[in-house]
């Protein structure tokens, strides 16, 4: 029977099974129909065969003798696809509804022998049994992706942790616990005000900003955490979203950028000041006297600008060389340095 209506039975369960299919496979669906044939080609192939008293017995309890392959590769293929449990549970309730209306039709027209019933069972033993192991292997799959992510988190030099919807933190990484120096147990269900973030009205106020708006966060912040050095992380916060669009979780991720933060500073120090005497270069200066004017002109006020010019400079270079030229370009712009106010430049 199942081979004869095998197309009519793949239609029918296809018009419930189609809305448990994850958006992401929409594309797939041939693919995800070619599976269920495939169990019931192989549950078709299983109904062919004698069953023994034993067998019988065996199959009852849910201990099926020999594994249905196709029914363990569903259950991987299904959460390789995006489908929850739940969903993979309900294809097989529309499989079961699917065949088990499309027989009684076939056979409320005419007595059957006693042995056609029992073939019904047997469906539904092996349906049963293919449940089990597609369960399994599902779950097994979903066991070893957890391991996986949990070494990948755990191994990981970033920050990685979740909150909840009041902002408590749900998971944190093995480099976030030692950041903190906390356990675990001490930081889930805290916030960052619990421990006494310097930033924690930031961080607090970004968490609120994501799951109001949904959409991810970004930002800086320094952290120091006790005998240590002032640290800076770039953060990122990330609504997780059911498929309703509702916001379940916060997902976060630093990054220490202190090294990079001091290359920047360096950098920017090179490129602004002179290498020698130390002073602000023309760079800095003509960035900074622009600002002078627009504040002068704002608040109606005079500013000095002053040049200066170190007479005789050539014949000492040439006489003494250029290394004790170098020394008197450095104390003369100490010596101006030491003349002027904190909120003047030279």
């Amino acid at each position: 029977f199942i081979l004869t209506h095998l197309e009519h039975i793949l239609q029918e369960w296809e018009k419930f099974a189609i809305t448990l299919v994850p958006a992401s496979q929409k594309a797939n669906q041939l693919m995800l129909r070619d599976d269920v044939k495939s169990i019931l080609q192989t549950i078709a192939a299983d109904l062919a065969l004698p069953e023994s008293d034993q067998h019988q017995a065996e199959k009852s309890k849910g201990k099926h003798p020999e594994k249905h392959t196709s029914a363990a590769a569903h259950g991987t293929e299904r959460l390789a696809s995006g489908f929850s449990l739940v969903a993979v549970m309900a294809e097989y309730r529309a499989l079961r509804a699917s065949v088990t209306r499309l027989w009684e039709e076939a056979h409320t027209k005419k007595p059957q022998p006693a042995s056609a019933f029992n073939d019904l069972i047997r469906f539904n033993e092996a349906i049963d049994q293919a449940i089990s192991e597609s369960v399994e292997s599902f779950s097994n799959a979903k066991e070893h992706q957890s391991r996986v992510f949990d070494t990948i988190l755990s191994t990981s030099p970033d920050l990685s942790y979740t909150f909840d919807l009041k902002g408590r933190f749900a998971y944190a990484n093995r480099a976030l616990i030692e950041l903190l120096g906390i356990a675990l147990d001490k930081i889930v269900g805290k916030n960052f005000f619990d421990l006494d973030f310097s930033s924690a009205a930031v961080l607090q106020g970004q968490i609120t900003q994501v799951i109001r708006t949904k959409k991810q966060a970004r930002g800086e912040i320094s952290f120091k955490a006790a005998g240590a050095e002032e640290e800076f992380f770039d953060f990122t916060f990330v609504p997780v979203l059911t498929k309703r669009g509702r916001v379940e979780a916060i997902v976060g991720t630093a990054r220490n950028v202190t090294e990079r933060k001091a290359l920047e500073e360096i950098n920017w120090h090179k490129a602004n000041y002179d290498l020698l005497t130390g002073l602000p270069n023309r760079l800095l200066l003509t960035e900074r006297l622009g600002q002078t004017m627009a504040a002068s002109k704002r608040h109606k006020r005079y500013s000095a600008l002053m040049f200066m010019d170190l007479d005789n400079f050539k014949p000492i270079n040439d006489t003494h060389g250029h290394f004790v030229g170098d020394l008197l370009l450095i104390q003369v712009a100490q010596r101006i340095t030491s003349c002027i106010r904190e909120e003047d430049m030279v």
